[in-house]
């Protein structure tokens, strides 16, 4: 305890009751006359208030088995030359470092942040003092895992209708098609590639219908446009088309049909 003031771990102990009574009275005596001491023990009570109203979360057990042992380390790796009061206090102080910790865990939502608290109190550096003692260390956690990049949702539904649409029947086909579009079984995502051909035919305009199906045979993708009212443009797209490679294979325009 530093003669001139009370350093904070004294504070904590006296407002905790902690200190025997000769040592509590002696720091008693100095806050009655030390203005300095007095503000750092009324910041203590502050906080000790605040940190009480924060709920702590629950903590796994095995961590929490740990963490007893290296509190009970601590407080006994003195006991051949300290006293009771010496080990209680050590004791109690490492839980006092425990509730700091854990309310501060209460703010934290990732659970990186838990694994971190963990090894940083096993490795000693939460738990260092004028008691520290031995100190043992968590297993370090999983590095994170790359996430795959995802590209952005399309602003269609790609179908599979089955149709192998004709040159000679594709309007007719496409009249058929467009009303039970929403009943077809869909894509649940659609390529990247597949998505620059649409956007690059309808120029952003919101389809009619996009059929990934064949075209004479060959593997196209149908993609019907309104372009006014009272029309619709019929493009079939080869396999090949893309945002840079439009690969149209078929084009026409027929008259527009209500969904």
């Amino acid at each position: 305890m530093n003669p001139a003031h009370l350093d904070h771990d004294a504070l904590a102990d006296l407002a905790e009751g902690l200190l025997d009574d000769t040592h509590a009275a002696s720091a008693n005596a100095h806050l009655d006359s030390c203005a300095e001491c007095r503000e750092r023990s009324a910041e203590i009570a502050d906080v000790s208030r605040i940190l009480a109203d924060v709920p702590v979360p629950p903590m796994p057990a095995e961590l929490a088995e740990r963490i007893e042992a290296a509190i009970t380390a601590e407080a006994m790796a003195t006991a051949g030359v300290a006293s009771i009061s010496h080990h209680r206090r050590a004791r109690e102080r490492g839980k006092r470092h425990l509730r700091v910790i854990g309310a501060a865990a209460a703010t934290v939502a990732v659970v990186g942040a838990g694994a971190f608290v963990g090894t940083e109190l096993m490795g000693g550096s939460l738990l260092d003092g004028d008691d520290h003692a031995a100190t043992s260390h968590a297993p370090p956690a999983d590095p994170p895992r790359e996430t795959p990049a995802v590209g952005p949702q399309a602003p269609f539904t790609v179908v599979r209708s089955g149709t192998a649409y004709q040159t000679a029947t594709l309007g007719d086909q496409v009249t058929a098609l467009v009303p039970r579009s929403r009943t077809l079984p869909a894509l649940v995502s659609v390529p990247g590639r597949l998505q620059g051909c649409v956007q690059g035919i309808t120029r952003g305009a919101k389809p009619v219908l996009v059929d990934a199906a064949t075209y004479e045979n060959r593997e196209a993708t149908v993609v019907v446009v309104p372009t006014d009212s009272s029309t619709w443009r019929v493009v079939v797209a080869g396999p090949s088309c893309s945002a840079t490679d439009s690969d149209i294979v078929e084009e026409t325009t027929i008259p527009a049909r209500t969904p």
